[in-house]
């Protein structure tokens, strides 16, 4: 157990947003009949670049990270954040929610902040704004076994908020991650690791960050610079760094597998990466819209639903079923054949009818005859004349 933590501390708390904020959120999101241009309509963007320049708009007309889950792993996070309550779940399994809570509160709202109120000073957009946030504090201890746990709580996507480092128990996790089909993403610079996607940062000018990892390390550029996010005192506040642009491609990555749930994580890292505009240094440059035309393009010869899965792996019916199924079928045969048997030899010559029909006409002879013995019987002769 992670930072000296029992299993009897154990405490998840799920925050849920009034109705009224979550009928601002859809608001400003967009998600009403009035299109999100429109002059009512509040739209964050033009202060948020990050949005804009990974064509995040384009990407909403189809998803908005709904039914998926991020995980975030090691850090705290405010939550009564406004930007951040209504799709969110601290789980402290493996530590407390609490201390520090700056960096966890802006990589939560990089992916999956909602806004609120109805002006356009209402709180601040993530890239998915209706996927949900696990944050998992983890203490002093390492995530490894954070990330375990997301996998069991269904999380698709994982967000680390620090560089890969060397350590055989978090390679083993981000594989075992790899195989249940979700997508680690990290900032670039740590230790390389196969199954992690490794981000780099870039200004409003598509230019690295002054303190970035060698490119060599990078597999995917994503604003880190000057973003706008949830920050202190349910404010705001801009933030700049390579594990904020790792937070931009994690929501973008949602978006993506709520779209398309079907792809593989080889296949959803593919249409991030090599879906992508050319970017400094000739490195690949996330761009959401050709990102989501190669998902859509890998996705549309696969089912949602494995038919070899659900005939070879999952029976419709359990074994032990089909026995019981075949031991009631073979009891209402025996008891059908001796209800027949019974009903046929009962009588299977006619005696007893024969019986019953002889001892009535025996009793209507007796009947008749004691009839007769009733009757009176009649004087012989008539009256004597006179003379």
């Amino acid at each position: 157990m992670l930072g000296g933590n029992s299993r009897s501390r154990t405490h998840q708390r799920h925050v849920l947003g009034a109705t009224a904020g979550a009928c601002a959120a859809l608001a400003v999101l967009g998600l009403t009949a009035v299109p999100a241009a429109a002059d009512d309509v509040p739209d964050f963007r033009p202060d948020q670049w990050a949005l804009a320049s990974i064509g995040a708009q384009e990407a909403w007309d189809t998803s908005q990270g709904q039914g998926v889950t991020v995980a975030l792993p090691g850090v705290s996070v405010d939550e009564d954040h406004p930007d951040l309550r209504d799709n969110l779940v601290v789980d402290t399994e493996f530590g407390g929610n609490g201390g520090d809570t700056d960096t966890g509160t802006a990589l939560g709202a990089l992916v999956v902040g909602h806004g609120h109120g109805m002006d356009a000073d209402g709180g601040v957009l993530g890239v998915a704004p209706r996927s949900g946030l696990l944050v998992l504090p983890t203490g002093d201890g390492g995530p490894a076994e954070a990330i375990d746990h997301a996998l069991g709580q269904g999380a698709q996507v994982v967000l680390l908020p620090d560089e890969v480092q060397q350590d055989e128990d978090l390679q083993a996790a981000t594989a075992s991650a790899a195989r249940s089909g979700t997508l680690v993403v990290a900032p670039a610079g740590g230790e390389a690791d196969p199954n992690v996607l490794a981000v780099g940062g870039v200004d409003e000018e598509g230019v690295l960050l002054p303190d970035s990892p060698p490119s060599a390390s990078i597999e995917l550029l994503a604003p880190g610079a000057v973003l706008s996010t949830a920050g202190p005192d349910m404010g705001q506040t801009d933030v700049t760094g390579t594990p904020y642009a790792a937070a931009v491609v994690a929501g973008s990555a949602a978006l993506l597998t709520s779209e398309y749930p079907q792809l593989s994580t080889d296949q959803l890292r593919a249409a991030l990466v090599e879906g992508s505009q050319q970017g400094t240094g000739g490195l690949p440059s996330l761009y959401l819209p050709s990102a989501v035309a190669q998902a859509s393009g890998d996705a549309q010869d696969i089912p949602l639903i494995d038919d070899n899965l659900v005939e070879d792996d999952s029976p419709a019916v359990p074994v032990w079923m089909w026995f019981a199924l075949v031991g009631v079928v073979l009891a209402l045969i025996v008891i059908g054949l001796v209800l027949w048997v019974r009903r046929t030899t009962k009588d299977p010559y006619g005696v007893a009818a024969e019986r019953q029909e002889e001892d009535q006409r025996i009793a209507a002879e007796r009947a008749e005859q004691a009839r007769a013995e009733e009757r009176p019987s009649r004087r012989k002769g008539g009256r004597r004349r006179k003379k």
